[in-house]
């Protein structure tokens, strides 16, 4: 009896011991879902930096604290470690900055902490380490400092650097120095320096691309007035691309994609093409006469007057070859003398020869390299050296070349536009018939694989849209009129967006053409933006009497278009790649949007300055 009521005791225990369990079980699932759906909140997922009754805040991810140094600037987020960076000015340097930061710990915003002191107001954030210049006073000149705030470990790497090219993931880190008025390039690792090469040009650092990258440029060292152009990645040493660049396209660089460059011999380019030089060859055998080693009886000898002559002639000439190649390298002289290359992943390619960098209307980011371009010639030689030293020897230097840029701009015939592209199989170029160079705005898809041309009409105020496909032999086809009446556009990956509106209206309606065919994505819009995300920012009821202008702003998300909010502040509309929106409402109100949610953040706000 006893042994069947200790089983029975024994069966309740396990069954509260289970409840128990169970009960603590749903507990946590309910804190945890609770802080799940706080979390998806967008007051609770976003960093901003918005300054409130002259007060300057951070919130991170919910939680805020005010700044009290009123001089706090330039912040940046470090979004895996939760810490936001920001100068200020310091209270120890005239003209200089303190480094700080602030960081969500736990639940809630830590007081702002001091990294360094004295230092350049620029700095970058990579892989969640800060790089920065310190100002050595006793120097006169920068150290540069790298800091690692979770291994509390501030390292300065050299001293009198002038820049720091960072990149994501890499233990490498690559900065400048100024070596009198030669700048050189330098490489860190193991805590070495290491000189890559002197004679910097330029040098451009790419952190958004899947290989970071730098892409620097050096004094070439055959060629007067060219650059050699180098590519580092962030696992390999630097790889040459050309030793003899006279242009680079960084502007038209997309991260990843397509580089652009010209390669011309200084010879070739320009002045020479239209204006003979004679005496090119015979003066350099021409050198200053020395007066002893002519006899003359009485006087000076004939000999060496006519020998001075000459010499003196020659230095003439040489002075009007400077004055030309210094033109040139300063770019005044526009002639079809290039040859246009790419480089991307897959190596380089011979775009197109014969070309004038000054006419390439566009270029292909992506996909196979493309340009569109007016294809042009010189005629035969204009003029010659003779007439270039006569004009020096009554006037100035100055209208010497213009006289023979003149010559260069009246020698040059156009052949109307062309289209350029290469692949694995070679390069090709065709003529693009049917438009108007003065008239027309050319771009290529995301991909390459169209053209988008956009033809303005005889008053200049509306747009026609019309389109080339690209098959596969990289030929263009006919082009083909898509719409008319456009007044704004964009591309959006491989398709077009654009706004039509009538002349005189300030509204009107939204359309997308993917190359098939054109649909209609809302109405009664003032513009539009088209956001990396995807997403295309409509803007209606636009409000421009006011001295702080406002709108209605709504997103669209394939096809479906949603409110944002109405009385919007124009300028401070701000939007993530993940498509979340922080603005400011004609009233002051500082609101998040994300995801059809929208969240109140301050009552009183006057200017977003950081939002992620």
């Amino acid at each position: 009896m006893e042994h069947t009521e200790g089983k029975r005791l024994t069966k309740k225990i396990k069954i509260l011991l289970t409840s128990a369990a169970a009960l603590i079980m749903l507990v946590c699932l309910i804190v945890i879902g609770s802080q799940i759906i706080a979390g998806s909140r967008p007051e609770n997922n976003s960093t901003l930096v918005y300054r409130s009754g002259g007060e300057t805040v951070v919130r991170i991810n919910g939680k805020e604290r005010i700044l009290s140094d009123f001089s706090a600037d330039g912040f940046k987020y470090d979004e895996e470690n939760e810490r936001v960076f920001f100068t200020v000015a310091s209270s120890r340097y005239d003209g200089l900055y303190d480094l700080c930061y602030i960081q969500k710990h736990r639940s809630e915003l830590c007081e702002p902490k001091i990294i360094d002191v004295g230092v350049e107001h620029d700095f970058n954030l990579v892989s969640g380490k800060i790089y920065y210049l310190k100002r050595n006073t006793s120097a006169g000149a920068n150290d540069g400092c790298v800091c690692d705030i979770d291994n509390s470990k501030i390292e300065t790497f050299s001293a009198n650097v002038e820049g720091i090219y960072a990149l994501s993931g890499s233990e490498r880190l690559y900065f400048t120095k100024m070596h009198g008025n030669n700048k050189v390039l330098y490489s860190y690792e193991d805590g070495i320096p290491r000189e890559v090469c002197r004679d910097i040009v330029s040098v451009f650092s790419y952190n958004t691309t899947n290989k970071p990258h730098i892409i620097y440029e050096r004094k070439s060292q055959i060629n007067a007035g060219m650059t050699e152009l180098y590519i580092a990645y962030s696992d390999s040493e630097p790889e040459l691309i050309c030793d003899n660049t006279y242009l680079v396209m960084f502007d038209d660089y997309s991260e990843g994609g397509n580089l652009y460059y010209y390669t011309s011999s200084s010879e070739s380019i320009s002045w020479s093409a239209v204006i003979s030089d004679e005496f090119a060859e015979s003066d350099k055998t021409v050198t200053k006469p020395v007066r002893d080693n002519f006899f003359a009886i009485l006087g000076i000898s004939a000999e060496y007057n006519e020998a001075l002559r000459l010499y003196q002639d020659k230095l003439v000439r040489d002075e009007i070859r400077a004055a030309l190649n210094e033109s040139v390298e300063k770019g005044e002289f526009s002639a079809p003398v290039f040859t246009a290359f790419a480089y991307n992943e897959q190596g380089v390619f011979k775009v197109a020869e014969k070309i004038d960098p000054n006419n390439v209307y566009t270029v292909s980011d992506f996909g196979d390299p493309k340009i569109i371009f007016e294809s042009t010639e010189i005629s035969a030689n204009q003029s010659d050296m003779a007439t270039l030293v006569s004009i020096a020897q009554r006037s100035t230097m100055k209208e010497v070349i213009e006289y023979a840029r003149s010559l260069l701009d009246e020698s040059v015939k156009s052949n109307g536009m062309a289209f350029a592209g290469c692949s694995s199989d070679g390069s090709f170029s065709y003529a693009l018939e049917g438009y108007d160079k003065k008239k027309t705005l050319f771009s290529f898809s995301e991909s390459g694989s169209r053209i988008f041309a956009f033809v303005r009409d005889t008053n200049g105020e509306r747009l026609s849209l019309y389109t080339n496909s690209i098959n596969d032999k990289l030929m263009p086809s006919a082009c083909v009129n898509v719409d008319n009446g456009l007044s704004s556009y964009r591309i959006v990956d491989d398709a077009v967006v654009y706004l039509k509106a009538d002349t005189g209206k300030n509204t009107g309606d939204l359309y997308s053409y993917d190359g098939e065919k054109s649909m209609k994505l809302s109405n009664a819009a003032t513009a539009f933006t088209a956001e990396k995300s995807g997403s295309i920012i409509v803007i209606k009821e636009h409000n421009l009497s006011d001295s702080q202008p406002t709108a209605d702003y709504y997103i669209l998300t394939g096809e479906e278009e949603q409110l944002v909010d109405t009385d919007i502040s124009v300028s401070s509309f701000n939007i993530t790649d993940g498509g979340k929106a922080a603005y400011i409402t004609g009233a002051g109100s500082l609101k998040i949007f994300y995801q059809g949610k929208t969240a109140e953040i301050s009552a009183d706000a006057d200017e977003i300055i950081m939002f992620k």
